[in-house]
């Protein structure tokens, strides 16, 4: 694990980095719906960066749970910190800190438990990239933080590509429906009501079934 430090390093900065261009982004007046996206892209690389750098689901553990320590922390003593993805700018929800917690539970059952680091990672570029794509094609047609159909067009339509790198890939398409409509019926964050938790448990669920009876 020791040999693996560079990677830690590497990706803890990217992480901080793209916290800070989301915070940037919202100081120049993006709207924190949109800016917050930016976190979920370079959230779900760093973790997919993981199943490539990393010989165990340890460092990736371990970066999730530093990550949801720091920004929960955040929370309480500088919300404004991390206003960019959520802190002082989204004072009702913690999707910040809900995320990596989920990848870190993701990891833990998916990787650790039963031994397949894509298990750990599809549900969470669910999330990640299913997710950004959503509120990106939501606030052009709808202009405001709002469910829509459209939203969740875009949404199936990037997990199921995510999807590819689940074998077998009806596994991973089963997921990806699972994953947006959990997202679709998901109310907006109201405290620990939060998609960026019930999107990555939800499909993880269904796919480490499907993966454990059917495959």
């Amino acid at each position: 694990m020791i040999a693996e430090l560079p990677y830690v390093v590497l990706i803890a900065a990217a992480v901080i980095v793209g916290l800070y261009l989301a915070n940037y982004a919202y100081d120049k007046g993006m709207e924190q719906y949109m800016s917050r996206k930016g976190g979920h892209g370079v959230g779900g690389m760093a973790f997919l960066l993981c199943v490539f750098l990393f010989s165990s689901p340890w460092w990736p553990i371990i970066l999730a749970v530093g990550f949801t320590l720091l920004l929960g922390g955040a929370r309480l003593i500088k919300p404004q910190a991390f206003r960019g993805v959520g802190g002082s700018s989204r004072q009702h929800a913690l999707a910040e800190v809900y995320f990596p917690a989920a990848g870190a539970i993701s990891f833990g059952v998916g990787w650790g438990w039963l031994g397949n680091p894509w298990l750990a990672v599809v549900p969470i570029l669910f999330m990640a990239w299913g997710d950004m794509l959503t509120g990106i094609v939501r606030s052009r047609i709808y202009n405001k933080e709002v469910k829509g159909n459209w939203g969740s067009l875009a949404m199936i339509a990037v997990c199921l590509v995510v999807a590819y790198f689940f074998k077998p890939y009806w596994i991973g398409a089963v997921g990806a429906v699972v994953a947006t409509v959990v997202e679709r019926f998901t109310p907006i964050s109201r405290g620990i009501w939060d998609d960026n938790h019930t999107i990555v448990l939800s499909s993880l669920l269904v796919m480490a079934l499907l993966t454990t009876f059917c495959a």
